[in-house]
């Protein structure tokens, strides 16, 4: 009786002492180490990667497409007074600033998706970030819906000159839209005005002729009167222009070639990160608020970098008219400025250490 009466208190006892340790509930601090997802283990968010994308790839374009409307200001003074007569030109400015946007997107996203898995087998690191390389072909593809604009500039902005000239009346003056020229209808006929992008320069002439891809510039009979430090005036028979910036697309890629390369461009970026982007992390601690913000607005602008090496590059042999095969140097050269970063992401693991919660 003795035994059964001890066998029941120890019974009571660690039930009661099971219910106490039930209500007590788990640690606080393994709880909060756990609720953290791990610096090595994957997003615990599929939108995270996705959300990156957008939010870079519309900062991007507006970037870009800012850049090329100040372009456009530049070489068309007279664009304010006729904004329709610009749709032809914005057209391409619109879908450059999509591609190079996506290629900058797929950079910032996926090398932030990859910091938190430094130490995941490959396969993984890859399969995590396919939905971002599915993402720029989507916004690319749509890029290459846009109408091309004008495969002609030059053919359009010489008719606009022709057009002034057959509207001239005896003593009067036309403006050539878009140029900030006019024509002066005493005869012998002339253009004059400010030259576009120096408005301290003024320039006369009698033919002013553009190249078909608007790259170079004919002049016949000009005159020019610069009155800045010194009062300069050039008489010449005829003058050339040349090495001005184009403004379509170039003729020698289809769209579908457009999209093959820029997407081909894209699978290297996105298998060259997956390979070799490991940067070095440092166990995360307490970060001060002086500090938290500018790191990681230089770790966010430092992950921009090789998107926008390869996007640069692109962009500078479509408007050479490169050949196909020349676009292998842009691939490379965001590989190498890739390897580049994470070299310096493994000297200085502290620029990526914010982006452990990325």
């Amino acid at each position: 009786m003795a035994s059964f009466r001890s066998k029941l208190a120890y019974f009571r006892y660690n039930v009661g002492v099971g219910v106490h340790s039930h209500r007590q509930g788990p640690d606080p601090a393994s709880s909060s180490s756990n609720s953290r997802p791990p610096a090595g283990g994957p997003s615990s968010s599929p939108w995270r990667g996705p959300r990156v994308f957008a939010l870079t790839l519309g900062a991007a374009a507006i970037v870009i497409g800012a850049f090329g409307l100040f372009r456009l200001g530049r070489q068309f003074p007279g664009a304010s007074s006729n904004p329709a007569l610009l749709v032809p030109f914005l057209l391409p400015v619109l879908a450059l600033a999509l591609e190079a946007g996506a290629l900058v997107a797929l950079s910032a996203a996926q090398l932030g998706l990859l910091l938190r898995a430094v130490t995941q087998p490959w396969t993984l690191r890859m399969r995590m970030t396919l939905p971002l390389l599915a993402l720029l072909a989507l916004v690319v593809g749509l890029a290459e819906l846009i109408p091309r604009g004008t495969e002609h500039p030059g053919a359009f902005a010489n008719e606009l000159v022709q057009t002034a000239r057959s509207a001239c009346e005896p003593g009067g003056k036309v403006p050539i839209p878009l140029l900030g020229l006019s024509v002066r209808c005493d005869a012998p006929s002339s253009i004059a005005g400010s030259m576009p992008g120096v408005r301290s320069v003024q320039v006369a002439m009698r033919e002013l002729t553009f190249s078909d891809d608007l790259r170079r510039v004919e002049i016949t009979g000009l005159d020019l009167t610069a009155a800045r430090a010194l009062r300069v005036h050039l008489h010449a028979g005829t003058a050339r222009i040349a090495g001005l910036a184009p403004w379509s697309r170039s003729p020698l890629l289809s769209p579908l070639g457009r999209f093959a390369i820029l997407a081909a461009l894209g699978a290297v970026l996105w298998l060259a990160a997956g390979l070799f982007w490991r940067p070095a992390l440092p166990e995360p601690g307490p970060a001060t608020n002086s500090q938290k913000p500018w790191r990681r607005l230089l770790g966010g602008l430092l992950l921009t970098v090789p998107g926008a090496v390869v996007a640069t590059a692109f962009i500078s042999l479509d408007q050479d008219r490169a050949s196909p095969v020349a676009y292998l140097s842009a691939a490379l050269l965001g590989t190498v400025a890739l390897w580049l970063l994470g070299l310096l992401g493994r000297r200085l693991p502290q620029i990526f250490g914010s982006f452990r919660g990325f």
